[in-house]
């Protein structure tokens, strides 16, 4: 080796050193794989302990051993036997969920009850008199009207009417079912008809209306932000459609207009304030138990805007100033972020900066799911590796300790340190097959395609129709030109009519079945998006103990391990291989330079840490 290129080698391992690249150590972002095997465990929990063989759909309390418990009335003239109860907003949960296990897995049994779910959705959910969706039902669908609390008894809430086109919306994406179709046009027409408030100078989803949608008042995070969680972006990337992208633009206007500046605002000690008034005039009483996880997200979806137009820098602006603050946050023994046990605590006052009380200083499993998701999605815009040690923190977390072993599925709240289980049911109105399984679809997507830049499969189901189709898939948002479609196969056999740069199926009348699309993303980035390695080499896994494993799509024909003086270590030829063990049980604990030479003669430099 050159003498010159060995001093260039030491010159770029000082400025790592110096800088502290961060260094990977979760093995759900090395190996996305893994998120596979999770999702499908998670999924088969639900279908024993959950689903209702009855009346179809999935019960909603469950608790932590997978038992169904019950709902007691809480209403007088409703007597007071306890029932089973099926939250609506649930099955629209599941059906992403049981969604997003077939995407992964193939496996067509998560259609079936993905579309059960929906069904059930379908059948007792909507408002068949003035439109919308209702909230609650007992197992056989009769609308639940019996809590002290229910929106369906005197308004539509705009968390319901959005969530409830989660799954739907999922649904369609894999499917492109017409059930499916119709309920999400029909359900996104009526948020836009009747929740949307087009005054110029106000525009925005309302909070709250009415059953009959009188009497429209409040703006706020849910209304907001949860309606890009929920469909906004998922109808851009699907449909590619102008005016799906306008809606999901205006959102993210909406967050840097109305909601990053509160986060300056000297009466606000922390995270930002989450409702208004219809007028867009912050409400601070009613915002004061601020929720981090809302704060995270927030820089999610802004993250997600970013890439479907990225000349709107203000949004990753925005984004970076959240994850940036949720990071540094300090006020006594408070933080946001948990630089202990790594991963986002709950729940601050925002007026004083404390703990909420017993709500707060815990670890709740969707505020952890932010945690990796929002930072995940960040890095990949900016390198910026504080975000990926935020990622990669959350995800440790999350997979050691909300992840129930013994009894399956993911717990609720836990201590910060997650040796105690606070609350460890399962499901219950809002907690469902949702979150856990959208982290681990996130984490296989962003991992594979945004962060080690090697191809991620999924599958999709498209029934034949009588005249060809053409459908475009657009899993992530991603700048135009990094992502495209490397193979398909069509029930097991190659299918060679797809546009690899479209993203487009071109599928003949009366052709159809199961689709496993494999994407792959481009190792070249855009000048929007600042690059501080090429990052085109896997290296695993790190810190490393007795061997090291090197992976990459475009060979390896020569792997060198030398010391940070220069001198080789060890030299080993690979042959071409997209992948190589390093033995190193000889190898001295220390930081070293591992250099990989690739067939065409470029090559690339990775900081190894040997333990």
């Amino acid at each position: 080796m050159k003498k010159s290129y060995i001093l260039i080698l030491l010159a770029l391992a000082f400025v790592i050193v110096a800088n502290g690249q961060y260094v990977v150590k979760s093995k759900h972002i090395l190996q996305p794989e893994l998120n596979i095997e999770y999702v499908r465990s998670n999924a088969d929990f639900w279908i024993q302990h959950a689903y209702d063989y009855q009346y179809g759909g999935f019960f909603s309390n469950i608790d932590r051993y997978g038992n169904v418990t019950t709902t007691t009335p809480q209403r007088s003239g409703f007597g007071s036997t306890p029932y089973k109860r099926k939250s609506l907003i649930a099955q629209s949960r599941h059906g992403y969920g049981f969604t997003r296990a077939f995407m992964m897995t193939g496996d067509e049994k998560y259609l079936t009850y993905a579309q059960s779910a929906l069904d059930f959705l379908f059948d007792y959910g909507w408002d068949k008199v003035n439109e919308g969706w209702y909230a609650f039902a007992q197992a056989d669908g009769t609308i639940d009207i019996t809590q002290n609390w229910s929106p369906d008894l005197n308004e539509k809430w705009s968390f319901q009417q959005h969530y409830a086109l989660l799954g739907i919306v999922a649904n369609y994406e894999a499917t492109r079912n017409s059930k499916s179709q119709e309920f999400m046009l029909k359900g996104i027409n009526s948020i836009n008809n009747n929740m949307w408030d087009a005054r110029k100078g106000y525009e925005g989803y309302f909070s709250t209306a009415g059953v009959d949608w009188k009497n429209k008042k409040n703006k706020g995070f849910t209304a907001t932000i949860d309606a890009i969680t929920t469909n906004a972006e998922l109808n851009y990337l699907i449909t590619q459609d102008a005016a799906y992208k306008s809606r999901l633009l205006e959102l993210a206007d909406m967050i840097v207009k109305y909601f990053i500046p509160q986060i300056d605002n000297p009466n606000v000690k922390v995270l930002y304030p989450e409702q208004y008034t219809t007028n867009w005039v912050v409400d601070l009483n009613a915002s004061k138990n601020g929720n981090v996880g809302h704060f995270i997200k927030t820089a999610w979806c802004l993250g997600r805007a970013y890439l479907c137009d990225t000349t709107k820098v203000e949004y990753k602006n925005a984004a970076n100033k959240i994850l940036n603050k949720a990071w540094t946050y300090k006020n006594g023994d408070v933080s946001i972020w948990d630089h202990v046990n790594g991963g986002p605590f709950n729940e601050i006052n925002i007026l004083t900066g404390e703990w909420t009380g017993s709500k707060g200083k815990v670890k709740e499993y969707w505020v952890v799911e932010q945690g990796f998701t929002a930072p995940m999605i960040n890095y990949y815009i900016s390198k910026n590796d504080t975000y990926l040690e935020m990622a990669d923190q959350s995800i440790g977390f999350f997979m050691e300790h909300m992840v129930d072993s013994v009894d399956g599925e993911i717990f609720y709240q836990l201590s910060p340190d997650g040796t105690i289980v606070n609350k460890g049911v399962k499901g219950d109105d809002y907690k469902s097959g949702y979150h856990s399984i959208e982290m681990g679809y996130y984490a296989y997507l962003y991992s594979s395609l945004y962060y080690l830049k090697q191809p991620a499969e999924l599958y999709y189901k498209f029934e034949p129709a009588a005249h060809e189709q053409s459908i475009s898939l657009t899993p992530i948002p991603m700048q135009e030109g990094l992502l495209k479609i490397k193979s398909v196969t069509l029930n097991e056999e190659d299918f060679p009519n797809f546009d690899p740069f479209t993203r487009t199926l071109n599928i003949a009348a009366n052709q159809g079945g199961k689709f496993k699309v494999t994407f792959e993303a481009s190792r070249t980035q855009p000048n929007s998006v600042i690059v501080q390695e090429k990052n085109i080499v896997r290296m695993y896994p790190m810190p490393a103990k007795e061997y090291v494993r090197i992976d990459t799509s475009t060979g390896i024909s020569k792997v060198s391990v030398l010391g940070l003086n220069g001198h080789v270590i060890i030299q080993q030829n690979a042959g071409g291989s997209n992948s190589v063990n390093i033995e190193l049980n000889n190898v001295q604990s220390g930081v070293y330079l591992l250099v990989v030479e690739q067939p065409d003669g470029s090559k690339e430099m990775k900081k190894l840490v040997k333990q």
